[in-house]
């Protein structure tokens, strides 16, 4: 999809965001489509492992400008701010309060990415967009309440400011699309909407305790409804860790794919 994406936009820029390693970015095929290429991505190492799976082709290499930034604006000052309250609170609950208040509060900085591309890749970004944040505010919290950790996981004042904030975080994100994509261009939007936790039955079938939304919405659309139009749409499931006994553990992402053009009358730029 994305290479058909790229065969119908004028050949100039192309830009990958939060491509990672781009494991499943035909980056490669986009180098010796477009003029040039910018890759972004917040983690640095994996980046640097897309650039090593590269040709030696210095022509190719040339085109790639590599950026290494975090697409939400909120991460870097919301842990700031909740070290600040961790090391001031009285104890644990007080700590997550303020934690939560936080998140509740932060504003995202200007988005880091300028200038407008023919063709824009975003491939599991929107579900991914809270989880360094998540991550490394747990680390914060367990640095100082070791024993604490589960506390923060099951408090639902954290897990409220943290939904509320995801949300802010996929709305901004899918709101500057608009802002990137030039007249003409396209945009290829992916997510795994659902996943399930697969464990290989007695029958030899795969059986599941359930399924985990990781979107507000089940159907990828509804994010971009009013802002773009929908010329192409796919769907598969994709398994990773397939259980090949009673003790594994796979997982069983339901994957959506949008290739979009901005709507008619949707402004070419959007508030940082």
């Amino acid at each position: 999809m994305i290479l058909r994406a790229a065969g119908l936009v004028a050949p100039h820029r192309a830009v990958v965001l939060g491509g990672g390693a781009c494991e499943e970015i035909p980056l490669v095929e986009l180098l010796e489509r477009f003029d040039a290429v910018t890759l972004n991505d917040f983690e640095e190492p994996l980046v640097r492992k897309a650039v090593e799976a590269l040709p030696g082709d210095a022509a190719i290499r040339a085109k790639l400008d590599v950026q290494i930034a975090d697409l939400n604006g909120l991460t870097a000052p919301a842990l700031a701010a909740m070290a600040r309250q961790i090391a001031s609170a009285a104890d644990p609950e007080a700590a997550i309060r303020a934690m939560a208040n936080v998140l509740d509060n932060v504003q995202p900085g200007a988005f880091p990415i300028g200038g407008r591309f023919d063709l824009v890749v975003c491939s599991c970004v929107l579900s991914q967009l809270h989880v360094a944040l998540t991550h490394q505010a747990a680390q914060l919290f367990a640095a100082k309440y070791p024993a604490g950790r589960e506390l923060l996981a099951q408090s639902d004042t954290w897990k409220q400011a943290l939904e509320s904030a995801a949300r802010r975080m996929e709305d901004r994100f899918v709101a500057h699309l608009a802002a990137l994509v030039t007249d003409e261009g396209l945009v290829y939007l992916s997510e795994s909407a659902q996943v399930c936790f697969l464990q290989l039955a007695p029958d030899g079938q795969w059986q599941t305790p359930g399924t985990y939304r990781m979107l507000r919405t089940k159907d990828l659309a509804d994010y971009v409804r009013g802002q773009f139009d929908v010329v192409g749409r796919a769907r598969w499931e994709w398994v990773v860790d397939a259980p090949q006994s009673a003790s594994d553990v796979g997982r069983l992402f339901d994957v959506q794919a949008l290739v979009l053009r901005r709507s008619a009358g949707t402004a070419g730029s959007a508030t940082p």
